[in-house]
């Protein structure tokens, strides 16, 4: 919200902190008692709308998760899938089976990396195909692992010493793993389920 930054820098910080309901209720509380202006009553308006959108998706999340601990336990243990991260991966990717391989569920969520030769050069590129809803589901989870999980972190530190990666070259390896650890969970977690749908 670049409002808040223009009515007082002071407060531009708070903005990116906006999930939580304190920092929600301490900005308004600032912005009220500056003086009354079309920008700070706009501002406020915003903050308004964030806190109503905020308790709608606690809301959603709160009635999901039990729904989505039950069918995925496998794929909620893995580290950056959150409840609506899950079920958001559920809706894009339907019934797991239909995939044949991780290397197909790859190729159809657009890590799968496409082969570019140049000379004696052996590299790969973007693959900007695919289910870019699932793309991006995957990117987020990459992005979570690179910050907090060591595995994950490992891996890109040591695609960049050993191989001539860039950075985001090592972030597509990271993006390959995790369609493969995705599409394990979820081929498990199907095949725990099973028994419990032949019985009913």
């Amino acid at each position: 919200m670049w409002l808040v930054h223009d009515l007082n820098p002071d407060l531009a910080a708070a903005v990116t902190k906006l999930k939580q309901v304190t920092t929600r209720r301490k900005l308004t509380a600032q912005l009220q008692a500056l003086p009354a202006s079309t920008v700070s009553r706009v501002a406020l308006a915003q903050i308004a709308l964030i806190d109503s959108l905020s308790i709608e998706i606690d809301a959603i999340e709160k009635e999901l998760k039990p729904l989505v601990q039950a069918r995925v336990p496998r794929l909620m243990a893995i580290v950056g899938v959150n409840v609506v991260t899950a079920a958001k991966l559920l809706g894009e990717v339907g019934d797991i089976t239909r995939f044949r391989s991780s290397a197909a569920f790859a190729r159809h969520n657009g890590t799968a990396p496409i082969p570019v030769w140049n000379g004696n050069d052996d590299r790969h590129r973007l693959n900007r195909g695919g289910n870019r809803q699932l793309n991006t589901t995957l990117h987020r989870i990459a992005i979570t692992q690179a910050r907090c999980h060591e595995g994950a972190r490992a891996l890109l530190k040591r695609r960049q010493e050993t191989t001539r990666d860039t950075t985001k070259g090592s972030f597509r390896v990271l993006k390959r793993h995790l369609s493969d650890v995705i599409y394990r969970a979820l081929v498990h977690d199907h095949d725990q389920a099973a028994p419990d749908r032949l019985a009913s």
